[in-house]
């Protein structure tokens, strides 16, 4: 029997067989051996390399059979390893597909190296190979997952994706991201992200935080709103979000996704714009309501002062001293009748007289009526492209609102003269904003080069009353003025205006569709001006207020009339029922507080058909005027014209036709 003995203590241990080392090592690493016989071309396969080619174990095949084993696309580059191993003195590698007898495709790599004789001529080729298609399979998941990855990230038309190195250079920019900043994928790539689209003044936060996250590994801030930066140096409002990644070689990288906001930001501007329009609108409209009752209310004032006062001076001899006074009154209440029409403009609370009217004629008017209080060194300029442009308007009102226009863009200028241009041009407009419908609009705009105003001015620049002029210098009605009357006539006004910049009031209005003919001149030329009034008339005037009451007695009874007065609207039906066969006419005020005045003309009307009605107001509407007519009334006379008006319109209604 075998007795293994160990050896002696101090002996030396026997150094190990090394093939028998290389074995174990080659098993370890499951690398197949070989051995190339270039006299007879025939492969000796090891263990492990026979199991890669798929032969029997301890097989020998020949090179052409190992050859024929690869891939077609494969053998010529075998061949070309083998020549080039004959003729280096170094090894060769090689990847290569093959097919095992079985089917089976597999990867191989093989490493080689010519042994030479002592004359340096190649005998044989050892070598090593090496099943690699597990790695290889893992390589093309890898670059299939790439692929995908890619594909999607390109699909994504409004998410913008970068990826950054760990010096901050563009290594991936997708198609969204070519989009959204304006850099081609060819300009972008390379660069750093701090010189494409990071705003200066966030450019320092930005190197210092991502050098943080690449040295770290891990992004610190939460995805949040960005304003970066557009090739063109615009802003870009996104949500952005950060993660990192890490390279096969363990380099950190930083991917940005990018949603982008542009749109989102667009639609909240527009939200706030129309709220501010919104707002303004209902302010307007609330002022304009409120401008409204105090106009109707100063017009009784006004009616009954400037009646009394025609009546006091023709009570007077030419040369009674007390004419001078009650001239300037007179004055006063006209002026102040001029401030309460244009406080009705601004409410929109006017009867509009439209008819065709010609802008362009009319800005040269305005601009002629203005030449003459000129100051030096101001040029008015008028620029128009067509003779003639019209539109349907009140042609008062038109005037006043160039009038207006022009008076504040002259007042804006500086003491040493600048420029105001008046622009007249038709345009078709494509939702031209404000409610305005597509069509054909006459563009009117004034602009000057005076001082400008700043946002806080221009956010109140139409409300009445508000002026930044000097006490005194400005009633603050103007602009307010000129706000109702675009409204009135369904136009839109828009003011673009910068401090030391100047500004501009731009207009549109809805336009003729052709030029008007020529009206034809009216047969009426007014009452004769020798009418008197019928013999000792019954008018019947109705009015809760007693100084409008005594003024009109005043007023009917000089002209020959005689009068009946009524408080309310009951007073009116009981004094008619007594005296229904003498009254010839009533005449009664619109807004009471047991009635208004339609109530009463349609009572009337039922109980006396043949009894004409008049109604008086301080505050005359369209739709008033269309409601008195339905009622039967013969017209609606203003209260602040009742000294120029009552009479006549009297007369006018008791004529026979």
């Amino acid at each position: 029997m075998d007795v293994h003995t160990a050896p002696a203590e101090g002996s030396p241990l026997k150094a190990e067989d090394p093939s028998h080392l290389l074995r174990l090592g080659t098993d370890m690493l499951a690398l197949g051996t070989w051995t190339l016989d270039l006299r007879d071309l025939r492969l000796t396969l090891s263990d492990q390399a026979a199991s890669a080619f798929g032969q029997q174990v301890g097989g020998v095949i020949s090179w052409e059979a190992a050859l024929s084993s690869a891939e077609p696309g494969d053998q010529q580059s075998l061949r070309q390893a083998l020549a080039a191993c004959l003729s280096s003195r170094g090894p060769v590698d090689r990847n290569f597909r093959m097919k095992r007898p079985d089917g089976t495709p597999r990867w191989l790599r093989i490493r080689a190296e010519a042994v030479r004789d002592a004359k340096g001529e190649a005998v044989r080729v050892n070598g090593v190979c090496h099943d690699v298609t597990a790695s290889k399979r893992a390589e093309q998941a890898v670059a299939e997952t790439e692929t995908r990855f890619q594909a999607l990230v390109e699909g994504l038309q409004q998410v913008s994706v970068q990826g950054y190195d760990s010096q901050r250079r563009v290594i991936f920019w997708n198609g969204a991201s070519e989009r959204l900043y304006g850099y081609s994928r060819e300009e972008a790539l390379g660069r750093q992200l701090e010189d494409l689209i990071i705003p200066p003044q966030m450019r320092e936060l930005v190197i210092e935080g991502t050098k943080q996250w690449l040295a770290s590994g891990v992004v610190s801030v939460p995805a949040e709103e960005l304003v970066l930066r557009h090739k063109d140096g615009s802003p870009v409002p996104v949500f952005s979000s950060h993660t990192m990644q890490r390279s096969l070689s363990g380099e950190a990288l930083l991917y940005c996704v990018d949603v982008d906001l542009s749109d989102r930001v667009a639609a909240e501007a527009q939200r706030q714009e129309l709220e501010a329009r919104l707002r303004e609108a209902q302010k307007m409209e609330a002022l304009g309501t409120m401008a409204g009752g105090i106009a109707h209310d100063f017009n009784h004032v006004l009616g009954a002062v400037l009646a009394n006062v025609n009546l006091a001076r023709e009570m007077l001899p030419p040369a009674h001293p007390a004419l001078v006074q009650l001239e300037l009154i007179a004055r006063c209440g006209r002026r102040a009748r001029g401030m309460v029409q244009q406080i009705l403009s601004f409410s929109r609370q006017q009867v509009l007289e439209l008819q065709a009217v010609d802008l362009v004629a009319e800005a040269r008017h305005a601009l002629d009526l203005l030449q003459a209080n000129r100051q030096p060194g101001v040029q008015q300029l008028l620029s128009h492209r067509e003779p003639a442009l019209w539109v349907k308007a009140d042609a008062a009102q038109m005037q006043q609102l160039l009038m207006n226009l022009c008076t504040n863009a002259l007042q804006a200028l500086p003491p040493a003269g600048g420029r105001v241009e008046v622009e007249l041009q038709r345009l078709h407009l494509i939702a031209p904003g404000q409610g305005l419908p597509d069509g054909d609009y006459a563009r009117l705009t004034v602009r000057d080069n005076g001082s400008g105003m700043d946002a806080a001015t221009r956010a109140r620049v139409f409300e009445p009353f508000f002026t930044t002029k000097a006490p005194g210098q400005g009633s603050g009605l103007g602009l307010s003025v000129v706000h109702g009357i675009v409204l009135a006539h369904r136009g839109a006004i828009h003011v673009d205006s910068q401090p030391g910049r100047g500004t501009s009031f731009r207009i549109d209005l809805p336009c003729l569709e052709a030029e008007p003919h020529e009206a034809g001149s009216s047969d009426w030329a007014g009452l004769p001006a020798d009418l008197s009034a019928p013999e000792q008339a019954l008018i019947i005037y109705v009015d809760d207020d007693d100084v409008m009451r005594l003024t009109v007695r005043a007023l009917l009874e000089r002209a020959g009339y005689r009068v009946g007065l009524c408080g309310s609207a009951q007073e009116a039906l009981a004094l008619l029922a007594e005296v229904a066969d003498e009254a010839a006419l009533l005449v009664t005020d619109f807004n009471m507080p047991d009635g208004d005045g339609l109530a009463l003309t349609r009572t009337v009307r039922r109980r006396h058909p043949a009894l004409p009605v008049l109604i008086s107001s301080g505050y005359v509407s369209e739709t008033l005027a269309r409601q008195a007519a339905a009622h039967g009334a013969r017209a609606v006379l203003h209260k602040e014209r009742m000294l120029e008006d009552l009479v006549a319109r009297v007369r006018e209604t008791l004529q026979p036709s």
